[in-house]
């Protein structure tokens, strides 16, 4: 992959602490363009500054301000090139295997999938060799 190269990356569970803090990191890596957000029901169809009850010390990134809130639904995230879930492990493991089965690269928070032998487990700077 050419580093120049600017990827697409959507956020579910966008809304939590942990989506919170996706978004931060992402917002902040020129290798990511934020695309698209996911959250529950009660989030979806509102723009992500009313959705959110910001948590994080640094202000909401004014790039993911007016993004609409989308249910989790992976016929919803055309364009997106990965998925960082920050889902809560009691819904991850069915939406994140559905986003899997639709052929998107997922990156989870939640343990549903670690000790999968088939999934690897990154921790940067102890595993870096899982990455290739």
């Amino acid at each position: 992959m050419s580093s120049d190269r600017v990827l697409n990356a959507a956020v579910l569970g966008a809304t939590g602490t942990v989506g919170q803090r996706f978004i931060v990191m992402l917002s902040q890596n020129p290798m990511f363009r934020i695309h698209s957000l996911g959250a529950s029901e009660r989030s979806a169809g509102k723009p992500y500054s009313q959705a959110t009850r910001w948590k994080m010390s640094e202000q909401i990134p004014q790039a993911v301000r007016d993004i609409v809130v989308k249910s989790c639904d992976p016929a919803q995230y055309a364009g997106c090139d990965v998925v960082f879930s920050g889902l809560d492990a009691s819904v991850a493991g069915d939406v994140e295997k559905a986003f899997f089965e639709a052929d998107f690269a997922v990156f989870s928070n939640a343990k549903n999938y670690r000790m999968a032998e088939d999934v690897p487990l990154c921790v940067p700077v102890v595993n870096t060799d899982h990455y290739a």
